[in-house]
């Protein structure tokens, strides 16, 4: 990589971070909003997937190749359509996904952190994993009420995280640029 296309890549890194920053705090700050639309683009999703499912199996030769692809296209696009006619009642479910997701993280972080129990950061693991089944039940212990925030304080801390680690690098990077041009120097 040239030191030519090095600045211009570590701007756009730079400005991505920034943004990815902002709209995780927005997400953050109106959790509804973001959640619907991660519920949306999840829908749509569905949508997309269904309908080529549906073509699929109309272009299938055989019966038997037809049968599967069209019905499990009817019930995706079905399930795509009614996820983005209800948004809220797709974020419920998304969020009962969420619940079920840190439960098993959480209970197969702390099965492994105890086989790594002599080496070195292995407590660490074993946190994370307890950590993992808090969040579990913070968000089951106010269900429903949880389905209308968690999604979008969860996507909202991700891009926060993703935001502030592309600034990090960036700023890796132009850190290590610099000694390396001091040692050419």
């Amino acid at each position: 990589m040239s030191d030519i296309e090095l600045p211009k890549i570590g701007k756009s890194l730079k400005w991505l971070g920034v943004a990815l920053v902002i709209l995780g705090i927005i997400s953050i700050i109106a959790p509804v909003i973001a959640g619907k639309s991660v519920v949306i683009l999840v829908g749509l999703t569905l949508l997309a997937a269904g309908i080529a499912q549906l073509v699929s199996g109309f272009r299938a030769e055989a019966w038997s190749e037809k049968v599967m692809p069209v019905l499990l296209g009817i019930v995706t696009t079905i399930a795509g359509l009614g996820v983005i006619g209800h948004p809220l009642l797709g974020l419920g479910f998304l969020t009962i996904l969420l619940i079920c997701f840190f439960i098993v993280e959480g209970v197969c972080k702390i099965i492994v952190s105890f086989n790594y129990r002599p080496a070195e950061g292995w407590f660490w693991l074993l946190l994370s994993g307890v950590l993992s089944l808090v969040l579990a039940w913070l968000i089951w212990s106010q269900w429903p009420m949880s389905g209308v925030w968690a999604v979008g304080v969860l996507v909202g801390v991700n891009l926060i995280s993703t935001g502030m680690s592309l600034i990090v690098l960036v700023s890796s990077v132009r850190q290590l640029g610099e000694k390396v041009k001091q040692v050419r120097g």
